[in-house]
């Protein structure tokens, strides 16, 4: 074949396979696709509020984050890592942490949060480091503080040590839980008195 003979060739061949392309056979219908919609678990949400700005724990939650609120509330505000999905796990690692927390592993209590299995919603707030309750009680606060802060405090593994729920001066339907080991608070949290969680 001569190379003119193949250029005309070639190009009917491409004309004949463009008709191709853009004509659809009869009784097919072109393909389009259809969007698709579900329902995402809500995001791991991308921190937008500075740890140093959640002081307080009590007496409804701590920084913009309450006591009651679903995740999808709870994302919104920015102020939590590691959420995920819509369902509460009772403390489980889709549950989150506040903004800040740093845990040594996924069992560390350290700014934990737990949404309810049966209800979704936010029940405990575990503290960090950097917030305190409004009477000054903190991880690493002395039991003399906790005794001093909260007379009624008794720790149930002896009564200077172990943990135990005292009022929260404000709310009625929380407690804190003070749990003291070696003189010292090594878990501090904020919870709904009526939960299912601990």
């Amino acid at each position: 074949m001569t190379p003119s003979k193949a250029a005309a060739t070639l190009g009917v061949l491409t004309i004949m396979l463009s008709g191709c392309a853009a004509t659809p056979p009869v009784g097919h219908a072109t393909a389009v696709p259809s969007p698709v919609t579900a329902s995402a678990p809500a995001p791991s949400p991308t921190p937008s509020v500075d740890p140093a700005s959640i002081t307080t724990l009590g007496p409804d939650g701590a920084g913009p984050i309450e006591l009651g609120m679903t995740k999808t509330q709870v994302a919104a505000t920015g102020a939590v890592t590691g959420l995920s999905g819509t369902e509460g796990t009772c403390g489980q690692p889709g549950d989150g942490r506040l903004v800040g927390a740093l845990p040594a592993d996924d069992s560390d209590f350290v700014g934990q949060l737990f949404f309810s299995t049966s209800t979704g919603k936010l029940v405990v707030i575990a503290a960090t480091p950097a917030v305190a309750t409004p009477e000054g009680i903190h991880l690493g606060s002395s039991l003399t503080e906790v005794n001093k802060a909260y007379p009624s405090w008794k720790g149930d593994e002896g009564g200077d040590q172990g943990a135990d729920l005292v009022d929260v001066d404000g709310n009625e339907k929380a407690a804190y839980r003070v749990y003291v080991d070696a003189g010292q608070v090594l878990e501090l949290s904020l919870q709904l008195r009526r939960q299912d969680c601990s």
